[in-house]
């Protein structure tokens, strides 16, 4: 189905391409740990673990043959297939990464469902015999050696797929590779179409379709996660299934695509703290540019920085979501309410309701020297009962905490003179927290300019203007007092 499906796509369509990385087996771009930021599972090991959240530990029996019998989802239902694959000469170690899979998943969800607002999930194939709220993982021996594998994306899908049969209900694949990585880092390949079937809005939008594949490779020699890893890059896995879902398309407003070239090589973003941006090679659009700043957590990035590229539940009319493919209403994903417990609980219900930016900050005031600019906090949806601030300069392209800087107001000094600013706004209720920060100002100014006075002749006469902080009427200023002001 996955063949058939993205040759249709580049038949139908000479822009579209396949992209995710190595469709053919040729590995022309790998998503690394170092470009998708290591994770930081241990910082909020105790907030994930909220009530009737996923657990975090896996229950049940290893399995070759999908566990209908215990299925949670309805045998139509679109569904995310997370599959362990190891060759024929490394052993299974299926117990070593059982709770480190089933951890990943969990993340992934409470981190969706605090993006969303606590509105959607994704649906994966969950259900043993232990209950629902345990991921069907299906084991696969692959029949050859190592060697056939290693870091071909290719041979592991299509044995995978041949040894797990067909679906009736349409399904998207994520593999864990087990030391099926030459490459000596850690990275993972996804596909899905990018052009103008990729990008349509709507429910015939191809990735809806399902039948697109994921593989996470591990490296080999390292040990298995075991139980108390809380996870195996958790931060990956979402981010390759987002590019099963579509994301990010050519024609995102921050795509690292550069204008008509149409490369897979680039199907990501630029703007910072994102799941989906880093930084990519030298022909990339833009360069890196860190407008959405890190967060705590386990996948400590935003889902769309801006909500304008890939992921917004609710786009206002006109925007690029609004009429282009939304990755948050692939069917892949669903309503918290159906996919219970896989959004997990929190504080204030069963279904976490954490600060969501309807309108993001903005910085009021022109930025001088010695002016004060004040922080218009935005418009925040789920009641925050609190809000922090942290003003930031731009610095060698990066946005740099300005020490002391953390009230609603701040002073320009004089270490910001040509420098833009922008302040981050955090906001949290019981049920979490999150972030927005604000479009960058214009750069700083020396506080003399725009400050001009108008004063009488008499008052120029009597040597009371101090130049070139004010302007006299009827007498010009030279050229060595304008360039004095700059």
């Amino acid at each position: 189905m996955r063949i058939v499906l993205l040759a249709l796509a580049i038949t139908l369509a000479g822009t579209t391409t396949a992209a995710a990385h190595g469709v053919d087996g040729s590995l022309t771009h790998r998503d690394t740990r170092d470009e998708l930021s290591l994770v930081d599972v241990a910082a909020t090991a105790q907030a994930a673990a909220a009530p009737d959240a996923l657990p975090y530990g896996w229950c049940g029996d290893e399995r070759t043959s999908d566990d209908i019998s215990h299925a949670a989802l309805p045998a139509d239902s679109p569904r995310f297939k997370i599959v362990y694959a190891h060759p024929a000469d490394r052993p299974d170690r299926f117990s070593g990464w059982r709770d480190a899979i089933q951890a990943n998943v969990a993340l992934v969800q409470r981190f969706l469902a605090s993006q969303s607002g606590g509105r959607k999930a994704l649906r994966f194939d969950m259900g043993t015999r232990c209950g629902p709220q345990f991921l069907d993982v299906q084991v696969v021996h692959l029949s050859g050696p190592r060697s056939r594998y290693v870091d071909n994306f290719t041979s592991i899908i299509t044995e995978v797929e041949n040894k797990i049969g067909p679906s009736d209900a349409p399904r998207n694949l994520v593999v864990y590779a087990d030391t099926l990585n030459g490459a000596g880092y850690d990275y993972g390949l996804g596909e899905n179409v990018l052009g103008s079937y990729g990008e349509r809005p709507g429910a015939d939008n191809v990735h809806n379709r399902g039948g697109f594949a994921s593989v996470l490779f591990s490296r080999d020699g390292q040990a298995a996660p075991g139980a108390g890893a809380r996870g195996w890059w958790p931060e990956g896995l979402l981010h390759e299934i987002t590019h099963n879902l579509g994301g990010v398309q050519w024609s995102a407003p921050h795509s690292t695509q550069p204008f008509g070239m149409q490369d897979p090589r680039y199907g990501h973003c630029w703007q910072g703290a994102d799941v989906m941006c880093y930084l990519e090679d030298s022909g990339a659009a833009h360069a890196m540019r860190n407008d959405c700043p890190r967060i705590g957590g386990a996948i400590p990035q935003v889902y769309d920085c801006g909500r304008d590229d890939y992921f917004n539940p609710a786009p206002k009319a006109g925007t690029y979501l609004a009429t282009h493919w939304n990755v948050y209403n692939n069917d892949f994903l669903a309503p918290c309410v159906k996919i219970a417990p896989a959004c997990g609980g929190g504080m204030a219900g069963l279904i976490p309701e954490p600060p969501v930016a309807t309108a993001g900050p903005q910085v009021i005031g022109s930025p001088r020297r010695g002016d004060v600019v004040t922080a218009n906090g935005g418009t925040w949806r789920n009641g925050p009962i609190s809000y922090a601030y942290r003003w930031q300069r731009e610095r060698r392209g990066k946005w740099v905490n300005i020490a002391g800087a953390n009230r609603s107001t701040y002073r320009a000094k004089r270490d910001d003179r040509g420098r833009r600013l922008r302040v981050h706004v955090i906001a949290t209720n019981q049920d979490g927290r999150a972030s927005a920060a604000s479009p960058p100002t214009a750069r700083v100014a020396d506080g003399m300019v725009g400050h001009a006075q108008t004063m009488s002749s008499s008052q120029c006469s009597k040597g009371r203007a101090r130049r070139p902080a004010a302007t006299c009427r009827g007498q010009r200023t030279s050229r060595a007092a304008a360039k004095r002001r700059r």
